[in-house]
């Protein structure tokens, strides 16, 4: 009994070893601290609603998804039977109840406290943004506390399609949104040459996240694929890496329970670890396809290490659980 519910457990850690792709995870909840952040949207400082703020979890910055998404002009929807969230254009009547909701942003304060600890319970979530299904990056989490959702800063740029800047040094989150910036691009042409160069300063005194920093060259032109797609077929191949895998082990899983002899056990568990092999092969051959495009068109590659380190430390955990099993 005891060496079947081994057999078992080897099977799950296996199977944990080849999640390439995490949007969220089961985790236990994480205590995080508030940081003093301002929000500048569209020229004008916002404050988040009282109860909201900003922390740091693992080198990256997470906000209100809501907070974030009314200060540029989108609807928020949030389906609890499915877990999901939709961010969208909204209607005239939206944009109304929209604005004025930014309007109490605008003149209340957040009591909240600098540097207060929080219990953040992650929590996995879908979401769809102007009507695509859009995934968390490798290594992310999204959060929920007292009933706001907390997601990073980079993905809700990228997701959304809109401008977002965040600066480490002055700890300042800047937006626009389209329609303010299509307002801009309106306006005289003696205009448009000081927002050019406004836009200049700030792209070297901040980090674009829409489109990512360059990781060297004369950076991305307009013909290059995006961003946002280079790493939305990456993580489709992964998730689609993911599915198979589990169902090849969970074959092999049940083939190996249902042997009786030593030796087909044996040579079961030997096709699981070249299956593993495999999996680990065609990993590092999509990563290394999407890090070669992300170079090509002069964009940063640190995706492609939150991937690798994501990866490996589930095959660092699946092996760790074996080797104690083997005892």
């Amino acid at each position: 009994m005891i060496k079947r519910y081994s057999t078992i457990v080897l099977i799950v850690a296996l199977l944990l070893s080849i999640t390439p792709v995490s949007t969220t995870t089961a985790a236990n909840n994480v205590k995080v601290k508030s940081v003093a952040v301002e929000f500048n949207f569209d020229g004008k400082v916002l404050q988040p609603p009282a109860g909201q703020f900003v922390f740091i979890y693992k080198g990256t910055t997470y906000v209100p998804l809501r907070f974030v998404s009314y200060a540029l002009l989108k609807n928020v929807e949030w389906d609890s039977k499915s877990s999901k969230v939709t961010v969208s254009e909204p209607t005239s009547s939206q944009v109304v109840s929209i604005k004025e909701k930014l309007m109490n942003s605008l003149i209340s304060s957040n009591d909240i406290g600098v540097g207060k600890v929080f219990t953040m319970t992650p929590v996995k979530v879908n979401y769809v943004f102007n009507g695509e299904k859009k995934v968390l990056p490798s290594g992310q989490q999204s959060f929920i506390y007292k009933g706001s959702l907390y997601v990073p800063v980079r993905f809700m740029a990228i997701a959304s399609g809109t401008e977002i800047t965040w600066d480490g040094k002055s700890k300042t989150v800047k937006g626009i949104s389209l329609s303010y910036k299509e307002q801009q691009a309106n306006k005289p042409q003696s205009g448009q040459n000081s927002s050019g160069n406004n836009t200049a300063s700030s792209s070297n005194s901040s980090e674009n996240i829409t489109t990512p920093p360059s990781s060297g060259g004369t950076g991305a032109s307009n013909n290059n694929v995006s961003y946002e797609t280079i790493t939305s077929t990456t993580e489709a191949k992964l998730q689609a890496l993911q599915e198979e895998s589990k169902s090849s082990l969970l074959n092999l899983a049940t083939q190996y329970l249902s042997a009786s002899d030593e030796t087909t056990k044996k040579k079961l568990l030997a096709e699981g670890q070249q299956q593993l092999d495999r999996i680990t092969a065609r990993f590092e051959n999509i990563v290394d396809n999407a890090e070669d495009q992300l170079k090509a068109s002069g964009y940063s590659t640190d995706i492609i290490t939150q991937y690798r380190k994501a990866f490996n430390d589930e095959i660092e955990a699946g092996k760790q659980l074996t080797s104690g099993l083997a005892g």
